[in-house]
């Protein structure tokens, strides 16, 4: 942070004014999990800035320095015609998940039905075996509010799964829908 406020005070002293350093490191160390680069710090304390007077809360800042992060974590996945082909969920589960909601001391978890979140794994799992046959790497593309349920409530059986959210989709790259999940 300090050769950081070297070459960009007003980012730095803007972030270290609304959050601690514990919170900046929380929200690094929730991008890291997710295999997203940090390197841009002064996007990444920026947007932590702008929502600083909005919310504290690790999982939303995490969240919304994501789409400010959207064109570097999409070339991470698009192929070389900037083209991500990705996975989309039944809507009416993301209703069911999304619903299921609880909020937790460390962010929200979804509280499915163990019966129905069974379902959910085997259903995905059974579409990215396709997709990896057919040589894609597995990303699911979701609205926002079912981003990090989505990737929560996967952590424990595939953790290395991409999750991205529609507003992360910087505008010059193109998607493909693989197919959809259905959760039966």
């Amino acid at each position: 942070m300090d050769e950081l406020k070297k070459q960009y005070p007003a980012a730095v002293e803007e972030a270290t004014k609304i959050f601690s350093l514990g919170e900046i490191q929380k929200v690094m160390q929730g991008l890291l999990r997710e295999q997203v680069s940090v390197r841009n710090m002064v996007t990444i304390l920026e947007t932590m800035a702008d929502f600083g007077g909005v919310t504290k809360r690790t999982d939303i800042l995490v969240e919304k320095v994501r789409q400010a992060l959207g064109r570097q974590i999409c070339l991470q996945y698009a192929d070389e015609n900037r083209k991500i082909h990705a996975l989309t969920v039944d809507p009416a589960f993301l209703q069911k998940l999304v619903d299921s909601k609880v909020d937790t001391v460390n962010g929200p978890v979804a509280a499915l039905d163990p019966v129905l979140h069974r379902a959910w794994i085997s259903a995905l799992s059974a579409s990215i075996a396709a997709v990896q046959e057919k040589g894609y790497i597995p990303i699911i593309l979701c609205p926002e509010e079912a981003r990090y349920l989505v990737k929560s409530s996967t952590e424990r059986e595939m953790p290395g799964i991409v999750v991205l959210s529609v507003p992360e989709i910087a505008s010059d790259i193109y998607l493909e829908s693989l197919g959809e999940v259905k959760v039966e």
